[in-house]
């Protein structure tokens, strides 16, 4: 084999390699914790600003919609508020959550809420945000309250998913 034939190989693997490595998994990070400062349940919601922009300017038709303004993340906003929700198992209510706002962080955006009360000892959420979009995209839930952090996983068709008392 020449020497020019053995570049053009490693030249194809190379660039086929980029190509693998360049593709991300489009995934949200949802934080849950106690802040032991103001003893306040907080969430907070992590998404790629790629993910949202294309989701949302394709949900609310409007191929130019950009986080870039106050108006575009209020919006998102209260777009993961309508699809992020916990439930108390005991009495099959709806955790009442409290708005915060959103903010830009390098390539990300972050959403955050409080609960207004103590969370229940028995509870299920869900989290659908981009999910109706982006068939690829998974969201991570990570609870951490006390010594322990649990991990919910939602994609494909998930819908409400259960955190056991005794898991708590």
């Amino acid at each position: 084999m020449t020497r020019s034939w053995l570049l053009y190989i490693f030249s194809v693997l190379l660039f086929g390699a980029s190509i693998t490595l360049a593709h991300r998994v489009p995934e949200g990070l949802t934080t849950i914790e106690l802040n032991e400062n103001t003893e306040t349940i907080e969430i907070v919601h992590r998404l790629h600003n790629y993910d949202v922009e294309l989701a949302l300017s394709e949900i609310l038709n409007d191929p130019q919609w950009s986080l870039d303004t106050l108006e575009a993340r209020a919006q998102l906003a209260l777009y993961v508020e309508k699809r992020f929700q916990i439930i108390n198992r005991s009495n099959e209510k709806l955790v009442e959550l409290k708005l915060i706002g959103a903010e830009l962080e390098g390539d990300e955006i972050l959403v955050f809420q409080e609960a207004v009360n103590p969370l229940p000892n028995s509870l299920a959420m869900r989290h659908d945000a981009l999910r109706e979009i982006i068939s690829e995209q998974v969201n991570t839930v990570n609870i951490l309250l006390g010594s322990q952090t649990r991990t919910l996983v939602f994609e494909k068709q998930d819908k409400w998913k259960e955190l056991p008392e005794n898991n708590r």
